[in-house]
């Protein structure tokens, strides 16, 4: 294993301290109550495929204040009464969902939504206007207002997703899985919406983010030491910009879920580092489990997907 953040006994017990404002909280409980005021407005449409038992639809609802978004909804023809939906969150950029990734959760009769992220993909453009515009990517995208960032946009876009599925599937329960970005997201959901039956968040992006944004060597983060270094090398706006990332670290969201949540950690991650995870995961209160995995990095062991069926079939069932 090469070292790339701190020794893994370090890691273990590394707790941070979160970086919460006084008004964290008010600000978060402000866009969820806006968003219920919003109608979903869901459209849906099937698509051909070739794989028995599968019907395929093609979903679209309005984001929050603006976009829409769109996702692939996987319904399984054979469903037992009870049986939970789930949400599966894509990473940065990478909105080239396909059916297939839903499998796992439909051979058991569980419907799937694949939900795409605003402005990152031809099916989802984004219509926010940003003040400050996005210099070195969405990293950046209204990085001097936390009202207009575009995470905090994207959030919110996730957390309609759930009231999606519940109307297109029927079921009243969800549950969340996600990698790096889709990590971030389902964390975010997890704290947001109350009745989340449990998560699965691996290689979580947007957490302990000032430190991320010093250790990263590759990925988004770098777009904030891309802004930094190019538009602001005195770092006069720092302050400023890191007040507008604590809203959405994932690190300052952990306290409020109550639901289960396992997530994986590659210990050479040089992306999303290890420390960032764990500061994440020691700030979880409720049932909690983690995967590390030495020898790998922003990407983790096949086995890890076993990890996770185990970790979600003590819930699935009667989970509706």
């Amino acid at each position: 294993m090469s070292l790339f953040d701190m020794p893994f006994e370090e890691l273990e017990e590394y707790k941070p301290s979160q970086t919460k404002n006084d008004d964290f909280d008010l600000f978060w409980n402000g866009r969820v109550k806006e968003s219920r005021s919003q109608p979903l407005n869901i459209k849906i449409s099937p698509r051909p495929y070739w794989v028995e038992g599968i019907n395929l639809y093609e979903v679209y609802f309005d984001g929050f204040r603006n976009s829409k978004i769109y996702g692939l909804y996987v319904h399984p023809l054979k469903r037992e009464a009870g049986m939970p939906a789930a949400v599966i969150f894509p990473g940065y950029n990478w909105n080239t969902i396909q059916a297939h990734y839903a499998f796992k959760y439909a051979v058991q009769g569980i419907p799937v939504l694949l939900v795409q992220v605003r402005g990152q993909s031809i099916q989802s453009p984004d219509l926010n206007f940003y003040s400050n515009g996005g210099p070195s990517g969405w990293m950046t995208q209204g990085i001097s207002d936390a009202d207009q960032y575009y995470y905090s946009y994207v959030y919110m876009d996730a957390f309609r997703s759930i009231d999606a599925i519940k109307e297109i599937s029927g079921s009243t329960k969800v549950f969340l899985e996600g990698g790096s970005q889709g990590g971030a997201l389902a964390i975010a959901v997890a704290a947001l919406q109350q009745d989340i039956l449990f998560t699965c968040a691996d290689i979580p992006f947007l957490s302990h983010i000032r430190k991320s944004v010093e250790l990263a060597a590759e990925g988004p983060y770098q777009e904030i030491q891309h802004y930094f270094r190019v538009h602001d090398p005195l770092h006069k706006t720092e302050k400023i910009v890191y007040e507008t990332l604590s809203y959405i670290d994932c690190m300052n969201l952990a306290g409020g879920i109550g639901s289960p949540v396992m997530i994986g950690i590659g210990l050479e991650d040089n992306v999303c580092p290890p420390s960032s995870g764990f500061a994440l995961y020691n700030h979880l209160s409720g049932e909690k489990q983690i995967k590390v995995y030495p020898e790998f990095g922003h990407g983790l062991s096949p086995i890890h997907e076993e990890e996770k069926l185990k970790f979600a079939a003590s819930f699935i069932k009667g989970g509706s």
